[in-house]
């Protein structure tokens, strides 16, 4: 069965303001009549599937997505499988999910390794890089970064892990990849325990190479997943918690690192990871425009889904844009929020929130995207066609360590210029990954 929503634009604003919002949006239309762009999308969710672990019973959380760019129906995910329920942080390993039917079927793979925060990226080639932080065999309170290589999309693995160590370790990981070129971001530890943002470079078959570090100077920086713009050049955040978050811009050729440039004071990071992507679309009205995502709030305190954006390669960016705004008067619990950016420049933008019933005790993800570069956004469509509450008693501990099925899930935009997406809940009573295709169609 699909689902269908239209577009509509709500931005909360004063009454006041309503006269010269509908005075915009009639303008918006003319001009989108006059240069042929369409004004509204139809959107159409696709069933919703179950990918089931061969752990049967035991929770899997934090999944990342990667689309094949050349093969519409490959796609791969990464994701932790927790093998005890009371110690989530202690026995989460490694499993990767390929399917080559847009997600109709899934093959696992199970990877003898333990720790955290999986990522992949896929190459035109079918060359793909994984990354992980943790240990082989078993866990061990260390957190080397171990880098898994595969010529064919995830379906099979290479034998060779490259690992690389430190004293104090990294936390979190992030790939992204353009024509032959793989970047990767963490946080690495210091002896005095603040923490700078390295980025790291592999061409094709090579090793992951140090090139760049942004230096926490005696703080605790954190990181999102840099951007490779159309000219190559690399941005990278990083950002102080929950205080303020700068990109810099890596030249491949100098290899040097820019000075930061601020993007907002208003940051992520305590309701799940930062998320940044880039329209490289050449026909896109929008190409090279940067999109920064996250969700805000510390505690049991959640205070929306915000975007910024960058329309001069990272240089300035846009005031603080509002995403999520619901037309009931619930309490805002979003958190975990995804964005991609599809052929057409269309933005999407996914978060968990509990917004279907008065009691707030169900759990469900909602997608909204713009049209106009992430100005306006439509109003939020529930993706998942059930709500959840991850507090069971198959979930244990894993419901207050990831409460959104994960410190991240995943969004991705398709060849075709659909959405595809990644999330897990607990309608089966723990954790598991589910994925479903959202198609816009386009409504002039």
């Amino acid at each position: 069965m699909l689902k269908e929503s239209n577009i509509t634009n709500h931005n909360n604003f004063k009454m006041i303001d309503l006269f010269k919002y509908s005075l915009c949006q009639c303008l918006l239309i003319i001009l989108g009549r006059l240069n042929g762009q369409p004004l509204s999308y139809q959107v159409e969710i696709g069933e919703t599937v179950s990918i089931h672990s061969k752990f049967t019973g035991l929770p899997v959380v934090e999944p990342n997505l990667s689309v094949h760019p050349a093969d519409n129906d490959h796609l791969l995910i990464a994701a932790m499988v927790i093998t005890n329920i009371d110690n989530p942080y202690q026995s989460a390993r490694l499993a990767t999910f390929v399917s080559t039917d847009s997600g109709e079927s899934w093959e696992e793979s199970v990877h003898d390794y333990w720790g955290y925060d999986p990522w992949t990226s896929i190459l035109p080639n079918g060359k793909t890089a994984l990354s992980w932080l943790g240990t082989s065999k078993t866990f061990q309170h260390r957190f080397p970064i171990q880098f898994f290589s595969s010529n064919d999309g995830g379906i099979s693995w290479d034998k060779d892990v490259q690992t690389i160590n430190a004293t104090h370790g990294h936390d979190g990981t992030k790939i992204v990849s353009s024509d032959n070129n793989f970047y990767f971001t963490t946080v690495r530890f210091n002896d005095d325990m603040s923490a700078d943002v390295i980025l790291y470079h592999k061409f094709e078959n090579g090793d992951f190479i140090e090139v760049s570090k942004v230096e926490g100077k005696g703080t605790r920086l954190n990181f999102c997943e840099p951007v490779i713009l159309s000219d190559g050049m690399v941005l990278v955040p990083s950002s102080h918690f929950l205080q303020k978050v700068w990109v810099s811009r890596y030249d491949p050729k100098t290899k040097k690192l820019s000075d930061k440039k601020l993007i907002t004071m208003n940051p992520g990071g305590a309701k799940g990871y930062m998320r940044m992507t880039t329209d490289i679309n050449p026909t896109s009205k929008f190409f090279d425009r940067i999109y920064f995502v996250r969700a805000t709030g510390r505690g049991m305190v959640h205070e929306g889904v915000w975007l910024n954006y960058s329309i001069d390669k990272g240089k300035t960016w846009s005031k603080d844009i509002r995403v999520d705004h619901f037309l009931n008067d619930y309490t805002c619990k979003a958190m975990v929020a995804s964005v991609a950016v599809n052929g057409n420049g269309v933005v999407g933008i996914s978060w968990v929130d509990s917004q279907e019933e008065k009691n707030q005790t169900g759990f469900d993800v909602y997608f909204s995207y713009s049209i106009d570069g992430g100005n306006q956004f439509s109003d939020p469509i529930r993706i998942s066609d059930i709500s959840t509450n991850p507090n069971t008693p198959q979930n244990g501990d894993v419901a207050n360590k990831f409460p959104g099925g994960g410190h991240y899930l995943d969004l991705r935009a398709k060849p075709d210029n659909s959405f595809q997406f990644v999330w897990s809940d607990s309608r089966s009573g723990y954790f598991e990954l589910q994925t479903c295709n959202v198609q816009l169609k386009v409504e002039r």
